[in-house]
């Protein structure tokens, strides 16, 4: 997981998430062309949250998200990795009799 701060303005920074190159970025990234792979991402910034952007990675090493971020992203956003452990409700859930 990563909660990326914003480091420009969150119009700025809505900018360049709709630009024509991140269509190219996430196919990249699901046919395996990057060193990391973002599975989904939460966007808290219409709901007031102007400071940060959320993502779930898959990566071999923290390193290789920012690899796969490049210079030009790095630019908006920050990139402090935090390895989780996941818990599936759901699951515990159905585990009781």
């Amino acid at each position: 997981i990563v909660i990326h701060a914003l480091k420009k303005t969150p119009d700025e920074f809505n900018a360049m998430m709709a630009s024509d190159d991140m269509p190219e970025f996430a196919k990249a990234m699901a046919e395996g062309q990057t060193p990391a792979k973002c599975l989904k991402s939460w966007n808290p910034l219409p709901y007031g949250n102007a400071d940060t952007f959320v993502c779930l990675w898959e990566a071999s090493n923290p390193s290789d998200i920012a690899a796969t971020l490049g210079d030009e992203m790095l630019e908006y956003i920050t990139c402090n990795p935090m390895q989780v452990d996941e818990i599936d409700w759901a699951q515990m859930a159905a585990s009781v009799s």
